[in-house]
């Protein structure tokens, strides 16, 4: 299992990543990180308790960021649209 500190970093990165990706590879990036949520365990053992998985934090969190992103995205082509 991976921890939150040795993940933060991809999912810092990641947030610059985003605005240069097309809507098609946003959407596949949502689609990816919702399957690994799915697969993922809610609960795992650690210093023999079960606590709340932190990489379950951190995938949510770039599901935020993916969503928000298409968002934008949604709003800048609306604005485009209305303005033609």
């Amino acid at each position: 299992m991976t921890y939150a500190p040795n993940l933060s970093a991809p999912v810092e990165e990641s947030r610059k990543q985003l605005s240069s990706m097309s809507i098609r590879e946003l959407i596949g990036a949502l689609s990816a990180t919702e399957d690994r949520l799915r697969h993922l365990p809610l609960l795992v053992p650690l210093g023999g308790r079960l606590v709340t998985n932190p990489e379950r934090r951190l995938l949510l969190r770039r599901q935020r960021l993916v969503i928000g992103s298409l968002r934008r995205r949604r709003a800048a082509l609306r604005s485009f649209v209305v303005a033609h």
